[in-house]
């Protein structure tokens, strides 16, 4: 794979300017590989049923390498005009070649299936994983998971009743390791490209430096699950599961943020945390007939509750290493918690009038001085007369306590409709989709509802290039939306044709043409493009594409 990309000359700041053109390429090639042997016995005893399997794997990922050059200065303005055939001067070229790094592991697995009779149920699993991103210390991880279920209906004292047709039971406790982080965690790595004055002259040279810290006890990062279910089969048409849980992470893998003077370019890698997830999962299953009418309909809903239960530090915080722009951090770890909490200041409306800033004063002393009219308000949380970083409160967590889906399905004479549609509630969203590091940058439309004089706004201050309170600059609840959303994922509308001559001619048994539509309807108040942007931004909205609304027209031909 590779691109090629074209720059041509502007200017719209000092420091954000090209002002010699260029043209790259680059092509990269990748090779991975992965190769697993194993060896099962499957055995019968009377009631008593075995299965024993025995394996080993080894799998290496990012094996390959590319290369890529740039040409600066070419005489053109478009990108259509590009091509690496102009007689470039070689002061104007610049070219590199790479290798990747390759992430390898090696596991072996063993695992123990039982039953009696269908009835009582045991499975057994264990595996050694090494994984390349650690070091000889902790470079292998022994993980460990048994379930067992208990069909009950299948006991001679089961009494066939109209309310439950079956029930299982069912409890499961494992533990699985993880690594994905960087590679080289575990070393002080060293990178080129640093500055640094040699001698009495003070002549910059350029050379190579550490670019990290070494952690030789980096390890694999642990989740341990403890799960509690049930599966029921009630009255004809309903069949319900109910799980509950309580999921255990240790020694989270992140990147540690150390002050500049250590002297190293990226942070180093560690396991900075623990947490804990409690939860319950509920699945309800309905299907029945209607004269010709075949309906079906599942939902399910599951709850949340997600606490840091240790952090590596004498604090018990440390920043959730979440940034947004020049604003720094705006999440934390701390004990007690949810994982990576939007951490910042809380607004207490905004000051309409110089009267209201002089009188919010402690002790005949202004809180805000350098507030004018039009400035948010904010609350001095530890009550000091002034406003500091320890004023910084937890605002709330990106992660959603309630899930939920529903889907339909609908057919009647040949035609059938599918419905799927899915939500959460219960998150907040960091919505920055404005530039805060470019003064021009474009506001969205509600900056038109700004504060512009006493009593026209008390939630969107002044707009100003010179914000000494720090109305914008500041993380703060003002950047903070509920993520509740419910979205119309799929809707799916077919016809089925059967038994017709034509399709006989040629050799089909049925045909069916369909219409689907994805992401037809969202209903949330969400400003941003897309409620829906995933956790792994840690719920900071950058300005992410929003998922597109499309559709689908299309036959299927079965022979």
């Amino acid at each position: 794979w590779g691109d090629q990309q074209f720059t041509p000359v502007f200017y719209l700041s000092p420091t954000v300017s090209v002002l010699k053109n260029n043209f790259g390429k680059s092509n990269n090639e990748t090779y991975n590989w992965n190769i697993e042997n194993t060896l099962q016995y499957h055995r019968n005893f009377g009631p008593h049923d075995f299965k024993v399997l025995l394996g080993q794997g080894a799998y290496v990922e990012n094996n390959g390498g590319g290369s890529s050059v740039t040409l600066f200065d070419l005489p053109i303005t478009r990108f259509e005009d590009a091509s690496f055939n102009f007689d470039i001067p070689q002061a104007n070229r610049t070219s590199g070649s790479y290798d990747f790094t390759n992430h390898k592991l090696s596991s072996l697995f063993a695992k123990l299936d039982y039953n009696y009779n269908e009835r009582y149920l045991f499975t057994g699993i264990v595996r050694r994983d090494g994984s390349s991103r650690f070091g000889t210390n902790n470079k292998f991880g022994v993980f460990s998971s048994g379930s067992v279920g208990w069909n009950v209906y299948k006991e001679s004292f089961w009494v066939d009743n109209k309310v439950i047709k079956s029930l299982k039971l069912r409890a499961g406790y494992g533990t699985v390791g993880n690594d994905a982080i960087s590679d080289f965690g575990y070393l002080s790595t060293v990178g080129g490209g640093f500055n640094y004055t040699l001698g009495n002259q003070g002549i910059i040279t350029t050379g190579y430096a550490p670019t990290s810290l070494d952690n030789p006890d980096l390890k694999w990062e642990e989740t341990s699950q403890l799960n509690i279910g049930m599966d029921a089969a009630l009255f004809k048409n309903f069949n319900l599961s109910i799980d509950v849980y309580n999921k255990k992470t240790s020694g989270i893998l992140r990147s540690i943020h150390v002050p500049g003077y250590v002297g190293v370019s990226n942070d180093p890698v560690g396991n900075i945390a623990s947490m804990e997830n409690k939860g319950l999962e509920v699945e309800l299953g309905y299907r029945k007939t209607f004269g010709k009418v075949g309906f079906s309909a599942s939902g399910n809903v599951a709850y949340l509750k997600n606490k840091v239960t240790y952090v590596n530090s004498d604090a018990e915080s440390i920043d959730g290493g979440a940034a947004f722009q020049s604003m720094g951090p705006v999440t934390r770890i701390q004990v007690g918690q949810s994982f990576n909490s939007f951490y910042g200041f809380q607004t207490a409306g905004i000051f309409q009038n110089w009267a209201e800033i002089s009188a919010y004063s402690k002790s005949g002393t202004m809180i805000q001085p350098n507030a004018q009219p039009g400035d948010f308000r904010w609350q001095d949380t530890d009550g000091d007369g002034k406003i500091t970083g320890a004023d910084k409160v937890f605002l709330g967590s990106n992660i959603p306590k309630v899930t939920y889906g529903l889907t339909l399905n609908l057919d009647f004479m040949g035609f059938d409709l599918m419905a799927f549609g899915q939500g959460a509630a219960g998150n907040k969203i960091f919505q920055g989709l404005r530039r805060l590091d470019i003064q021009n940058g474009n506001y969205q439309t509600k900056a038109m509802s700004r504060w512009t004089g006493e009593g026209t706004s008390n939630d969107y201050p002044r707009l100003t290039t010179n914000d000494l309170n720090g109305n914008f600059g500041n993380m703060s609840n003002f950047y903070l939306e509920k993520g509740d959303y419910f979205r119309l994922k799929i809707l799916q509308l077919g016809y089925t044709l059967q038994s017709y001559k034509f399709l006989q001619k040629v050799g089909a048994t049925k045909v069916r043409f369909y219409l689907t539509g994805e992401n037809i309807l969202t209903l949330t108040n969400y400003t941003g493009y897309d409620p829906e942007i995933g956790g792994g931004v840690f719920g900071i909205d950058k300005g992410y594409y929003p998922q597109a609304r499309s559709f689908l027209a299309g036959v299927q031909l079965q022979f």
